[in-house]
């Protein structure tokens, strides 16, 4: 019996990128890849792959040469990447400051020039993004809660999912408090508790997935998600959104 080859990222990226190039040629400007695999922190059997793709534009026709990229894209777990052009970019800064914020911490170019690594951050946006998603998050815990912990697999999902947007939150607090992001949750955790007060020991329960960290009962860790929802809101509420410096 052939043994099954473990997924790699890092070629999967690769080959993501040389169909794209192979579609559209020079009208893909650059290539980014972001999230856990530029973190370190990628899971092979269950992290998805992340990539963002910059065109001269996206028309009907760039769309089109990308059909058979599109196909191989979805053959190492590639499935919704960023299809950007500069104009784009540009103009969602004030939009997706968190997200921009996440891939300009980490992220490993691929292709062409580096759009993220000096993109500015507009810090009043990020504000109001870190605190309009810490409150839809509060919003949505107790109806996710009862909707997907009917079994330990849902619980598991429920807390997995959890934690990854509770991070991106906190990851956005700690930067308007003048922090460096960590990449490693327990880090990120015992930071945010330093600055935020909240608990540690409850915020790495909500941080950590599932099989890092010890098992806690579903209830527990429905309570600490709450409590530290509410704690980091209150943080967001107080935080300054004065411009970020420009270097």
């Amino acid at each position: 019996m052939a043994l099954k080859r473990r997924y790699d990222p890092e070629k999967a990226a690769q080959d993501a990128v040389a169909w794209a190039r192979a579609g559209v040629g020079d009208r893909l400007e650059s290539a980014v890849l972001y999230g856990s695999a530029a973190m370190g922190t990628f899971d092979p059997e269950r992290s998805d792959l992340n990539l963002a793709f910059v065109f001269r534009a996206l028309d009907a026709p760039t769309l089109d040469a990308l059909r058979s990229a599109h196909h191989g894209w979805g053959t190492v777990r590639l499935t919704q990447p960023l299809l950007l052009t500069p104009e784009i970019l540009e103009r969602s800064r004030d939009t997706f400051p968190l997200e921009y914020l996440l891939i300009r911490t980490f992220h490993r170019p691929l292709h062409g020039s580096d759009p993220f690594a000096t993109i500015e951050i507009d810090r009043r946006a990020l504000r109001l993004q870190v605190e309009r998603t810490l409150r839809t998050q509060s919003l949505a815990l107790a109806w996710s809660y009862l909707d997907t912990t009917g079994t330990p697999a849902g619980a598991r999902y429920w807390a997995r999912r959890a934690g990854t947007a509770i991070a991106a939150s906190v990851s956005g607090l700690l930067h308007l408090a003048g922090e460096a992001i960590p990449s490693d949750r327990g880090v990120l955790a015992a930071r945010a508790a330093a600055r935020f007060g909240v608990p540690e020991a409850s915020l790495r329960d909500v941080l950590l997935p599932p099989d890092a960290r010890g098992r806690v009962e579903r209830s527990a860790l429905f309570e600490e998600a709450r409590d530290g929802l509410k704690r980091l809101l209150d943080a967001a509420e107080r935080m300054d959104a004065s411009p970020e410096p420009v270097s």
